[in-house]
């Protein structure tokens, strides 16, 4: 099969790639757009808009509680999760038609293969998917973006992700969240909500380690007084078991070890970048000791015709962050005889509002 040329390929459909393949055509690229999966990525179909569905949810029954303070009397809520996943389906199938930027993409001329499987490098500049598309491009933007991080323990395969808490089809009786990053803070805030009994877990000395100390604090107690148990500075987790109400976890301190059973345990300890099936080796593109695609400034790897954006990179893992990246890497491989746009610092104060994180 003779290859399909373009000028700009871009691997990943989420933010980061929709958005790097919108910026090169519309620089006049010939470009094409390779997804696994549907354009929109993990974060139309199981991240910032299924999450944010659920979130409101939550956030209706807490406010109920509190309508009798502004003189209105209503009885007790009773959820119907049923009904409340069908709404979960409804928005995701309407962001899935009307916020995606499918037609923005056609109209901009690329050349987009949804559903394309997995794909990978050939050579530097040849890329084969699963399905046997076969593209061969002068520059290549890759957007693939992340995956959960397992816990590398035995029995890691009984505990679930965040993907497995959103993909429930009832409210568990009992949850157990391993990490307590802005990930796993929204699972067991989200669940603790809808009724089930919550424990949190974090091995560091607080939770939502990467904000200010007082807002920690502040969100501990308030999980605290909502009934979530949580447990800083727990220790570490040896492994996972089955057990008569459905999982068993066992971690230790200070050589004692302990045992906890729940319904369900969700892990949410980290986002690893999605690079196992791309071949990276036969392109030249290294990865940092964390796994992330190495780019410099200007999201450049270390094939000088590759570039990067998103999660796969290992920066802040964000919707806006994935967005940017997308333009900029874009920009720079249709102008990648000299770049002429280097990724901005972010100012840390001016970015309270976080998208989805892809995890903890």
């Amino acid at each position: 099969m003779a290859p399909v040329r373009a000028d700009v390929a871009v691997i990943g459909g989420g933010p980061a790639g929709t958005f790097a393949a919108l910026r090169a055509a519309r620089l006049g690229a010939r470009t094409t757009l390779l997804t696994r999966d549907a354009v929109g990525g993990m974060a139309a179909a199981d991240g910032p808009v299924p999450v944010r569905t659920l979130a409101q949810a939550a956030r209706l029954r807490r406010e109920a509680r509190n309508l009798h303070r502004y003189g209105i009397e209503v009885s007790d809520t009773t959820l119907d999760y049923g009904r409340l996943l069908e709404r979960v389906r409804e928005v995701v199938a309407d962001v899935g038609e009307h916020s995606v930027p499918r037609s923005d993409l056609q109209d901009a001329g690329v050349v987009l293969y949804e559903h394309a499987g997995t794909a990978r490098f050939v050579d530097p500049h040849t890329i084969e998917t699963e399905h046997g598309i076969l593209i061969c491009a002068n520059k290549i933007i890759l957007c693939a973006g992340g995956m959960h991080r397992p816990l590398p323990v035995p029995g890691a395969e009984l505990a679930g992700s965040h993907r497995d808490a959103w993909a429930l089809t009832s409210v568990p009786e009992s949850l157990l969240v391993i990490g307590a990053g802005a990930t796993g803070a929204q699972v067991a805030s989200v669940f603790a909500e809808l009724g089930s009994r919550v424990t949190l877990f974090e091995a560091g000395p607080r939770i939502l380690p990467t904000e200010d100390e007082d807002v920690s604090r502040t969100v501990a107690a308030s999980f605290r007084a909502s009934g979530i148990e949580v447990r800083e500075g727990f220790g570490r987790v040896r492994g996972f078991e089955k057990a008569p109400a459905g999982v068993q976890m066992v971690f230790e301190k200070d050589d004692a070890v302990d045992r906890v059973e729940a319904t369900l345990a969700v892990v949410a300890i980290g986002w690893l970048a999605d690079t196992a099936g791309l071949n990276l080796a036969a392109a030249g593109v290294a990865t940092t000791d964390r796994g992330y695609v190495r780019v410099d400034e200007h999201l450049r790897t270390t094939a000088p015709h590759v570039f990067a954006a998103g999660d796969i990179t290992g920066r802040l893992m964000l919707v806006p962050q994935a967005v940017q990246d997308g333009y900029l890497a874009a920009t720079n491989a249709v102008r990648a005889a000299a770049p002429l746009c280097t990724r901005r610092r972010p100012r840390s104060a001016a970015s309270p509002t976080r998208s989805m994180p892809r995890s903890a």
